[in-house]
């Protein structure tokens, strides 16, 4: 029996045009566009809702997404669903933490 990896999410973050950043356990950094899951008429379309979207959080017991409206995705899906973030998301994320790192400085500084 071979044993399988496990793949857990650490951390998530909700883009506003309905796309995920997703960080794993592992330290891979992944990416998923939802708009194909909820552009159909299934219990996905409640996630249209850019508010409803927006209260995703990573379950602490099993490693995987979870919206307030009791919506979950399991993290092997969420990866095998993902691809590897364009290169705008990552200048994205770059800019923030970077802006971030850059404030902290500049108030210790002064």
């Amino acid at each position: 029996m071979t044993q399988i990896d496990m793949k857990h999410i650490a951390k998530v973050i909700a883009g506003e045009d309905f796309t995920l950043v997703l960080l794993f356990e592992s330290g891979e950094l992944r990416f998923v566009d939802m708009k194909p899951f909820i552009s159909g008429e299934g219990v996905w379309s409640e996630l249209r809702d850019p508010k409803m979207f927006a209260t995703v959080k990573v379950q602490e017991r099993f490693g995987g997404l979870e919206w307030a409206n009791g919506l979950s995705y399991c993290p092997d899906s969420a990866f095998l669903d993902s691809t590897d973030p364009p290169l705008r998301v990552l200048k994205e994320l770059f800019d923030v933490y970077s802006d971030k790192k850059k404030d902290v400085g500049e108030r210790k500084a002064g």
